[in-house]
């Protein structure tokens, strides 16, 4: 019988060794295999202003696809668009990304200041003491259609100018002529409330000269 018990005692504990070794984490087992990596257009510029390359060291793109898969994370080819926006190999989608893109959300920013009346104002005048022009690029045939637009050095510290001086903020540009269009609804509603006062004024003396009239007529 005690060789019996002690058979009993051998055979609980070669099973709850090996229930033991079943829980225990397989260290050999393979990990999670690597994100596959894949092209994906980058965000490009704000504002598009037109191809600005090429850029040194930076290749231009030839076959890349979006969506296809690429070797090396963090390869980029130059896509040579108008926003000057690159491909970019990535295991997601750059554009998707917090920040990823800019976005004029106010979390974003710093040091926002809204207009006031007076500085609309100045903005409208700023706009228009804007002189036009139109040019072609040296580098243009003769056959293209002339461009229109303003010179930078006519007005090289107005906002509708990048900060190096040389090429045009539309973002900025854009926001002079809200500004402006603002002011102008801001000075015609002053103006359609003078007149709407005027015209009461007008039709409360018209009812007083014809009560008049009527009066001295019955007498």
């Amino acid at each position: 019988m005690r060789q019996g018990f002690q058979t009993s005692l051998a055979t609980i504990g070669l099973i709850g060794l090996t229930m033991g070794c079943g829980d225990k984490e397989d260290d050999s087992a393979p990990s999670s295999p690597p994100a596959a990596t894949a092209w994906y257009p980058s965000c490009g510029d704000p504002v598009c202003e037109g191809y600005a390359g090429p850029t040194d060291g930076l290749d231009a793109c030839t076959d890349q696809e979006v969506g296809a898969s690429c070797d090396v994370e963090g390869d980029q080819c130059d896509l040579q668009d108008d926003c000057n926006a690159r491909m970019v190999c990535a295991t997601e989608d750059p554009r998707s990304a917090p920040g990823g893109c800019p976005v004029s959300r106010a979390k974003y920013k710093n040091s926002i200041h809204y207009l006031s009346p007076g500085e609309r104002n100045a903005a409208r005048q700023q706009l228009l003491d804007t002189r036009l022009a139109t040019w072609r690029y040296r580098w243009d045939p003769p056959s293209r259609r002339a461009r229109l637009g303003f010179i930078i050095d006519d007005q090289p510290s107005s906002p509708a100018v990048q900060a190096d001086g040389q090429h045009v903020d539309l973002y900025g540009y854009t926001s002079l002529t809200v500004a402006a269009v603002q002011a102008q609804e801001a000075e015609l509603r002053t103006l359609r409330t003078e007149l709407h006062a005027t015209q009461a004024a007008l039709e409360a003396l018209q009812a007083e000269v014809a009560r008049m009239k009527s009066a001295s007529a019955s007498r």
